[in-house]
């Protein structure tokens, strides 16, 4: 018999987990916990978070609505570990008024430890990757579309927007929309910074006292746009709304008419 028939050859991995589940009840409850908790999380970013969400009216609010849904589904699992171990340890938590005796001495564990560091490399390089993919896309679209883009001037001030459309030489309080066509909103402040945010469009922007920000969408679905004010400006912050909406070239073109404007033939 060779000296290597003799050898006990070390679990693996699986083995070792296995041996874990079955000879620690703490672990056992801690994975079906975990496991509860990562399916919770799933179905709460598939089906509950876009029947809450505002309706989507434009690319950019539809790629917003996906970076929920997904960012959600592919944290669960990390979610479900840490909330698996912090339900297990509440549920056997010390009870009483003495001091709970010293547990063993852990040093590491590096299997454990590989596995989380690279697990959160990992999501941590998707976040990155996908999010210079969409600068990219969006930066190249704005060019694109720059020639033919809708410019309103948005003009915020306490407690209310103002919508200028110089190509049609008319000045509202009303955010009414063009669909298919690309929009530049070119956004200031005449007094506090605020914060302009057209819910459905999925585009937000700061409006800064004497300074010009701007952003882009193109609105594709018709319906009501809420206007809102996402940074707190004063004592009124909270009303500073007003509204709008996505209309037909027909219907947007004799807005413009009844509002006193020109539209080119």
């Amino acid at each position: 018999m060779s000296q290597h028939d003799n050898e006990e050859l070390k679990p693996t991995p699986g083995e070792r987990l296995r041996t874990i589940l079955k000879n620690n009840s703490d672990a056992r409850q801690a994975t079906i916990y975990g496991l509860l908790f990562t399916v919770f999380f799933i179905l709460v970013g598939l089906y509950l978070y876009p029947k809450f969400m505002p309706n989507v009216m434009s690319d950019n609010m539809e790629k917003g609505k996906n970076v929920i849904v997904w960012f959600t589904v592919l944290s669960a699992p990390i979610a479900g570990v840490v909330l698996g171990i912090a339900a297990v340890a509440l549920r056997h938590r010390h009870r009483g008024n003495t001091p709970p005796e010293d547990g063993p001495a852990i040093h590491g564990h590096g299997p454990i430890v590989g596995t989380w560091t690279v697990v959160s490399a990992l999501f941590c390089t998707l976040a990155i990757v996908w999010g210079l993919v969409e600068m990219n896309v969006s930066s190249d679209n704005a060019k694109e579309n720059a020639p033919s883009a809708l410019v309103v001037e948005v003009t915020g001030s306490q407690w209310l927007w103002t919508y200028n459309y110089p190509e049609f030489g008319i000045e509202t309080h009303e955010l009414n929309l063009p669909i298919e066509r690309p929009v530049i909103f070119k956004v200031r402040s005449l007094d506090v910074n605020h914060s302009f945010w057209p819910v459905q469009l999925g585009v937000k922007v700061d409006a800064n006292a004497g300074v010009t920000t701007q952003t882009r969408t193109t609105p594709e679905r018709l319906g009501h746009l809420d206007i809102r004010c996402a940074e707190l400006c004063g004592l009124y912050h909270a009303y500073m709304g007003n509204s709008g909406n996505v209309l037909s070239l027909t219907d947007f073109n004799n807005w413009v008419t009844a509002e006193g404007g020109q539209v080119s033939a």
